[in-house]
């Protein structure tokens, strides 16, 4: 540590110490003449430190200070690594000297830090620039690591980098290239606190370099776009849950007010899509903002560009598929009354039916908007499916059922009254029919099953092109059958009806079973046996693939003390369901031999290959 009541020499004695370790720590290459003047800068350095407080270190010529460390550091760990490579012996002096020179750049930024931290930061980058060391990745990365961790994980750092890789871009595209793999892997680092407030415009900077090398024709750029993709990538994955909802709001509303090249949308929305899978999602009227999805909705699902609103499709569903179903909704299928589908169902609950009442109106006119308007790409059409899939699977409900059923109808009436494409026209009404069956298959409902099963039994047998799946060519082989015939679609009235018999039944089925428990539990004792048999509204457990379950549950009762002699007598009883409603890193080292470069082994004594700093003016001249 450092202390202010040390005795130390003269502050000329020290200026004078400081002016030779810059002679000595020159020039940066390991010709085995210059070996000595190293190690004398080694000691005269640590002899300056030791006798120096952190008031005169910040006084002396603080760039030539970091660069003499920094030279120390490099010179006589490469020393080392190729002592090593050579399978010397004796490497205890050149590891010991390499520790000094290590401890030695500590003290430095010890002693520069926080005060002077910019100063650092962009003196360390200069010094690899000059001596070529970012081909070095690893090397480059621990060094820039203690940096981060004496300026307090401060987003400082990157900041400068960015700055730094924006002025090489357009010289040196191959540089850039390595300063963007070393800043991908310092936003890993332990040592970053990451700040919300200081993180939101430094991701605003990354969006402009990637939209802007996104855009670029070069094909170097290309290389740096997918740099800048993962750096941001790996920003949503250390940014904790509360605030990766701040930073996909930012970029959402980046991406629909800057203007992209339509080749590179499906790129920004693929981020977009990695960030929403990363953010964790409660219930959906605590985990969004106001206004969040009605900005996703409106500005991309109801965009007049068919690339937005698949994008937003596709954003939205990844947002409500709690459950992770997106791999088995990605075309329209039929779902049957015994399908062994590996759908997740999720539970019910009061406050996602509020949401959904809250959005209900919205959800109707931009999904039947978007499907009128792209009902002849594939992709799209395929995309709202998957949206609105989620919301019969996410909120199993009454209200969930008919609202998506009112749409649905809406679709099917402008597949038939509207002059589209024959193929589209098909689409359509298989997507309907798909939805339906799912709804019956989530809610068990056999009055609608009978109905929808009707359906597509006499589509079947007239128009199977009506039936999922999508195809690209439908080839009708008896064209004399006209498929637009009235008993091929759905009746308003009797889905109405469907769905107000299962559900009413099922609310009669629910008090008829809570009145039953309720009495025999207020009977005292065991009674008989209670079996009822209920479907799956009313159990509220795991979902099955049946239409009807017994719920029965076997109780033993000991009466006897004796119960070997004595067999327990069995009694199951009905169970009636309840709803369950700073930075402390240590301190960074600099290890052998991972982040050397790895130069050849050369036994002559000057070494080729390795990086020479060039002529290089004083920042200050001695008087």
């Amino acid at each position: 540590m450092w202390k202010s009541n040390k005795v130390s020499p003269d502050s000329q004695v020290l200026e004078n110490i400081a002016y030779e370790v810059q002679q000595l720590s020159r020039p940066v290459d390991f010709n085995t003449l210059h070996h000595g003047n190293k190690v004398l800068a080694l000691r005269r350095l640590k002899f300056l430190l030791e006798h120096s407080t952190r008031d005169r270190v910040q006084k002396c010529d603080m760039q030539e200070l970091i660069y003499s460390s920094l030279s120390l550091v490099y010179y006589f760990g490469t020393r080392l690594k190729q002592e090593k490579l050579k399978g010397k012996l004796l490497i205890c002096f050149s590891a010991r000297q390499f520790h000094l020179a290590e401890e030695i750049f500590h003290k430095v930024m010890e002693g520069l830090h926080p005060e002077h931290s910019e100063l650092v930061i962009k003196t360390t980058l200069k010094f690899f620039s000059e001596v070529s060391l970012w081909s070095f990745e690893n090397f480059v990365t621990q060094i820039l690591e203690v940096l981060l961790f004496y300026n307090e994980g401060k987003i400082t750092l990157f900041n400068i980098m960015l700055t730094d890789i924006h002025c090489v871009v357009f010289s040196d595209l191959v540089s850039a290239r390595h300063r963007t793999r070393v800043l991908y892997e310092l936003l890993n680092s332990k040592n970053w606190v990451i700040d919300s407030q200081h993180l939101l415009p430094f991701v605003t900077r990354f969006l402009n370099f990637f939209t802007n090398s996104a855009c670029h024709k070069r094909p170097t750029f290309q290389y740096l776009k997918k740099g800048f993709e993962v750096c941001l990538r790996r920003i949503f994955e250390r940014t904790a849950n509360k605030h990766k909802l701040t930073l996909i709001t930012t970029i959402l509303h980046w991406f629909t007010m800057v203007d992209i090249d339509k080749e590179n949308v499906l790129d920004v929305s693929t981020l977009l899509d990695y960030a929403a899978f990363l953010y964790e999602v409660g219930r959906y009227r605590d985990s969004f903002e106001g206004g969040f999805i009605h900005h996703i909705v409106k500005k991309l699902i109801g965009s007049t560009d068919s690339l937005y609103s698949l994008c937003g499709c596709r954003i939205l569903a990844r947002f409500l598929d709690r459950h992770n179903n997106s791999s088995y909704l990605i075309v329209p299928t039929l779902y049957y009354e015994f399908s062994q589908v590996p759908l997740k169902v999720g539970d019910y609950d009061r406050s996602d039916k509020a949401f959904l009442r809250d959005h209900r109106e919205l959800f109707h006119d931009y999904f039947v908007k978007a499907f009128e308007m792209y009902h002849s790409r594939q992709s799209n059409v395929e995309a709202l499916y998957f949206a609105m899939s989620c919301l019969v699977l996410e909120v199993p409900c009454g209200f969930t059922a008919a609202s998506v059923t009112c749409m649905l109808m809406f679709i099917q009436d402008f597949a038939i009254t509207t002059d589209i494409p024959e193929k589209s026209r098909f689409w359509l009404h298989a997507v309907v029919l798909s939805l339906m069956s799912l709804i019956c298959w989530v809610h068990k409902a056999p009055e609608l099953y009978r109905y929808v099963n009707e359906i597509v039994s006499r589509r079947a047998k007239e128009a199977p092109q009506l039936n999922p799946p999508l195809l690209d060519d439908y080839k009708i082989e008896n064209k004399r059958v006209t498929w637009n015939r009235d008993t091929l679609f759905f009746e308003d009235w009797e889905l109405r009806y469907g769905l107000w018999k299962h559900f009413r039944s099922t609310q009669l089925l629910f008090c008829l079973a809570m009145f039953l428990a309720i009495l025999a539990s207020a009977s005292g004792g065991r009674s008989k046996k209670v079996i009822i048999h209920v479907p799956y509204k009313v159990k509220k457990i795991r979902h099955t693939h049946t239409v009807y379950k017994t719920i029965h549950h076997h109780h033993k009762h000991h009466e006897f003390p004796n119960y070997l002699e004595h067999p327990s007598e069995e009694h199951e009883h009905f169970h009636h369901m309840l709803i369950d409603d700073a930075h402390t890193q240590p301190i960074p080292a600099i290890g052998l031999p991972d982040y050397l470069p790895d130069v050849p082994i050369n036994d002559e004594d000057e070494m080729d290959g390795v990086p020479i700093i060039p002529t290089r003016h004083m920042f200050f001249k001695r008087e």
